[in-house]
């Protein structure tokens, strides 16, 4: 074992029992450790993380019922930032199922240890963390600075000397390769260790790079072989349904995430992927379910945000067809237990407004007529109070009740208003003409068609800006012409593919996609449209921050 000097080194202890806390104190005192916190509850755990720079943090799985868990706080602790690669973090834990584990897994602490356990069980633990940490410590700065090149030099003499991390170092210079998107030098080395030991990173690599080069039949069996190799490798599942995505088997894609899902049961943003390829699907009952369990989950979690009630309310209202009464009153009592927590938890007067909405739209799919017009009016004089502070997304959300509840006239004030407000953001008009259902005259349709084609015009000659704000101007003269939103998610998807930081341009060509949710195969725009769809797919996948 090495020998390592415990005297410098700051420990952070977290277990919500006191006895356990005061025992991994011993040990850390044992070793040498002069400086030893200990915290017992999550926000204290944040505050020290944001202040003190710890080198261990020894991490309890079960921190209480109805508490954030170990799991939880280490993925919130990577989101936001706080921990340096170079901080060891070993998961302590009662908890042996397969669900937990990998959850926790998936969070990458250093080590996952399981009671009992003795304490030379978790100094060997740290002694090899340690020994990995000394090897890797120049490298792990570089990659938390975001420096790639530094990563990849400092990579290569570690492979130069053979290091006993070899591996590590040659898949981390592959992702700085990718990342830089050189991926000639990324295959070159995801190609040469291909199949070996503990390298399946080689075959992501290599799928990753196959749909780049839209080669979806490579890309899915690179990913599908690692599943066959691995059943728990979770990140090869996630890949694979991107593939089929990208290749338009939607009904594949879903299948794969519920395969993943089996697997392990409990990761928020897997679950809430799933839901999303369910109602794309018209798997209503299953998304359902999944908006569901993905509410449940993130409620301790860094995915904890009103969304999740609010979609879980409108699948349920969506899948209220399929259910007989008694499930759909036993679901809206789940649903109405959701949303007043949405209130309580996250108080905006904006969020009381929709919440009332959408439980009048409940009671209305449980034909509690009565409860669901009283509901009604209390939801519109609480809009009429909170009109002034109501958001962009929530006056949307708000529209759409409205028009479900037969209050279209309601509904075309707020948008009308929501519009003028807004007159550049184009954005907002292509949601607001999605939502609006006004005749179309023809003043408006020799409009779009002059607007049509100067938009089309000024796309060949490149001027991407100008022509997205003509085809808008055309789809709102005609908002239903198929002809004039392929065009636009064309130019939108090729400016923002020039010009990246145009993210506006993106948003509006997501919420384009959406819109053409239902069309029919047998259109002679469908194989335009899956085109585009597999642009905006790729280009999403690989821009993380959209």
């Amino acid at each position: 074992m090495s020998n390592i000097d415990y005297g410098n080194k700051r420990f952070l202890i977290v277990d919500h029992i006191k006895q356990s806390r005061d025992n991994l104190k011993i040990f850390a005192y044992s070793l040498g450790v002069l400086s030893v916190d200990t915290c017992s509850h999550a926000p204290d755990l944040f505050a020290l993380c944001e202040s003190t720079k710890f080198d261990v943090i020894l991490l309890g799985y079960d921190l209480g019922d109805n508490k954030k868990n170990g799991q939880q706080i280490l993925e919130e602790l990577r989101a936001k930032g706080n921990l340096s690669r170079n901080c060891i973090i070993i998961m302590i834990t009662a908890e042996v199922s397969q669900a937990m584990v990998l959850a926790a897994l998936e969070h990458k602490p250093n080590e996952y240890i399981t009671k009992p356990y003795t304490h030379k069980d978790l100094t060997i633990r740290l002694t090899r963390c340690f020994d990995k940490n000394n090897a890797m410590r120049n490298i792990y700065a570089a990659m938390d600075a975001n420096n790639h090149q530094q990563v990849i030099e400092l990579c290569k003499q570690q492979i130069h000397n053979n290091s006993s991390y070899k591996h590590e170092c040659l898949g981390i210079k592959s992702r700085q390769h990718f990342e830089l998107k050189e991926y000639d030098k990324a295959k070159k080395i995801y190609t040469a260790y291909l199949g070996t030991q503990n390298c399946q990173w080689a075959a992501i690599g290599l799928g990753k790079i196959a749909i780049i080069e839209t080669d979806y039949y490579s890309a899915e069996r690179y990913f599908q072989a690692v599943i066959d190799d691995n059943p728990f490798y979770l990140t090869a599942y996630d890949w694979l349904s991107k593939t089929y995505q990208f290749n338009n088997d939607i009904e594949k894609a879903e299948e794969t995430l519920e395969k993943a899902l089996l697997v392990s049961p409990r990761s928020v943003t897997r679950l809430r992927q799933y839901a999303q390829l369910c109602l794309n699907n018209n798997k209503l009952d299953k998304a359902t379910s999944a908006l569901s369990k993905t509410n449940d989950l993130a409620y301790h979690s860094i995915h904890k945000k009103p969304e999740n009630a609010i979609n879980f309310a409108e699948a349920l209202i969506e899948n209220s067809d399929n259910l007989n009464q008694f499930e759909i009153r036993k679901l809206n009592n789940k649903a109405f237990e959701v949303l007043g927590n949405m209130v309580r938890d996250f108080p905006a007067n904006e969020l009381k407004v929709i919440a009332q909405f959408l439980t009048a739209r409940l009671h209305s799919n449980a034909n509690e007529n009565s409860i669901s017009y009283s509901t009604l009016k209390d939801a519109e004089r609480l809009l009429d109070r909170y009109k002034n502070e109501i958001s962009i997304d929530g006056t949307f959300s708000i529209a759409k009740s409205l028009i479900a509840l037969k209050r279209r006239g309601k509904a075309e004030t707020l948008l009308d208003n929501l519009s003028q407000a807004h007159p550049d953001n184009m954005e907002i008009l292509s949601q607001v003409v999605d939502l609006s259902d006004r005749p179309i005259s023809e003043k408006d349709k020799v409009a779009a068609q002059n607007a049509l084609e100067i938009g089309v015009s000024l796309y060949k000659a490149n001027h991407y800006t100008l022509s997205i704000d003509k085809l808008n101007q055309a789809l709102y003269h005609f908002p239903n012409h198929l002809g004039v939103k392929l065009n636009l998610l064309q130019v939108l998807l090729v400016s923002f593919e020039a010009d990246p930081k145009r993210i506006e341009d993106f948003k509006q060509a997501r919420i384009l996609i959406r819109q053409f949710t239902h069309l029919s195969p047998e259109s002679e725009s469908y194989k335009r449209f899956l085109k585009l769809r597999n642009k905006f797919e790729a280009l999403e996948a690989f821009n993380k921050d959209l």
